[in-house]
């Protein structure tokens, strides 16, 4: 297997000596740690499965595109599946892959362009299993509005957007198909972040902008317009995804199949307890409670599911390719559902009437075949 280290390093520098490793929750101590004394983890009365190993997993402290893997952790959902979970807090999905290809964590459950282009250059790295889909808005001033409510309105327009983000390559792929060429017939500022992109619109230097979920509140407080749904541009699109390694599957296949329950129970929490689901994020990323309503429930939201769904994978790589981003390559065979498979059917198996997992079967069955 080619190692992806120094790939990752030339695209951020010094990525693992800046990497702070600590558990969920806690100031950086030592470079895994039981949660400390004053940690609200939660447990359920359910009787904990016997322990078949520890991962090391990425944790990023402010995202919600995590939720899966900190509801879990919160809720103490992953020894009560038998594996030991130790969160390595770390700010960047580069700086998470290169753990990954230094052996320093085992799972990444953020990002997925990254991924994609690194494995479409031959790395050993692996999707198998989901962390968010879909979530993101356009957004414009009141006024521009009703121009803005379909895309064939933005021809001759300045929009501004994140290169990195996923939404942006959605956008860009629809608009090529209805006859819209991005940096030709559309002036294109790329901006950081969320905050900068609502700034340009807000100021009028741009007149449109796409955000993802995390920004809609920060875009209702500056009075701006929020137009299409990226989600009904192409519905269940991949954001987020778990990504690990061959070698970490072959090594660990049991206690991957053991978070993966752990995340099933998560997405399950967050579909049926609203309430308790905000609390949990807010105390564990820091954010508002009204950031994480938005995040979680707002009506551009991420949906947040565990399954890989390899089929909106593969489809969202062909927008890369078509893109330039990634060579032109299969990489199907970089995507494992068998894992999540198990571990639903684990699940399944305790609770066969359940409506909330037979309906992520029925997902399953239609984007994983």
């Amino acid at each position: 297997m080619k190692s992806i280290g120094k790939f990752l390093k030339r695209i951020a520098a010094a990525a693992s000596a800046a990497m702070v490793l600590t558990a969920c929750g806690q100031q950086p101590e030592q470079e895994s740690a039981s949660p400390p004394a004053d940690f609200s983890q939660e447990t359920s009365s359910a009787p904990a499965k016997e322990n078949v190993g520890t991962l090391e997993v990425a944790w990023f402290p402010s995202s919600i595109k995590s939720a899966l893997t900190t509801v879990a952790y919160d809720q103490g959902y992953f020894d009560e599946e038998g594996v030991t979970v130790n969160c390595n807090v770390i700010q960047s999905a580069a700086d998470a892959l290169t753990a990954l290809s230094e052996n320093k964590v085992d799972v990444v459950p953020v990002g997925i362009t990254l991924q994609l282009q690194l494995m479409a250059d031959g790395q050993d790295l692996v999707i198998f299993g989901g962390s968010a889909q879909e979530g993101g808005a356009i957004i414009t001033k009141p006024e521009n509005q009703e121009q803005f409510a379909e895309l064939s309105g933005w021809d001759g327009k300045k929009w501004a957007s994140a290169r990195s983000y996923t939404g942006d390559n959605i956008i860009r792929a629809k608009l090529r198909e209805i006859g819209i060429v991005p940096e030709e017939d559309i002036e294109i500022d790329y901006l950081n972040d969320d905050t900068s992109i609502v700034m340009a619109v807000s100021k009028g230097q741009v007149d449109v902008g796409y955000i993802t979920a995390d920004g809609v509140q920060t875009a209702k407080n500056f009075g701006l317009s929020l137009g299409i749904k990226v989600g009904d541009v192409d519905p269940y699109y991949p954001c987020c995804r778990q990504t690990t390694s061959s070698r970490v599957i072959s090594e660990k296949h049991d206690a991957l199949v053991a978070y993966h329950r752990g995340l099933i129970r998560a997405y399950k929490l967050i579909l049926e307890e609203p309430e308790k689901a905000v609390k949990i994020m807010t105390d564990q990323t820091g954010q508002t409670k009204e950031y994480v309503q938005e995040a979680l429930y707002g009506d551009y939201a991420s949906r947040y599911s565990p399954a890989p769904a390899k089929q909106r994978v593969i489809d969202f790589s062909s927008y890369l390719i078509g893109e330039g981003i990634i060579k032109d390559t299969d990489i199907s065979g970089n995507i494992d559902t068998e894992i999540f498979r198990t571990a639903l059917d684990d699940i399944l198996a305790q609770y066969p009437d359940d409506p909330d997992y037979l309906a992520l079967k029925e997902f399953s069955d239609k984007y994983d075949a």
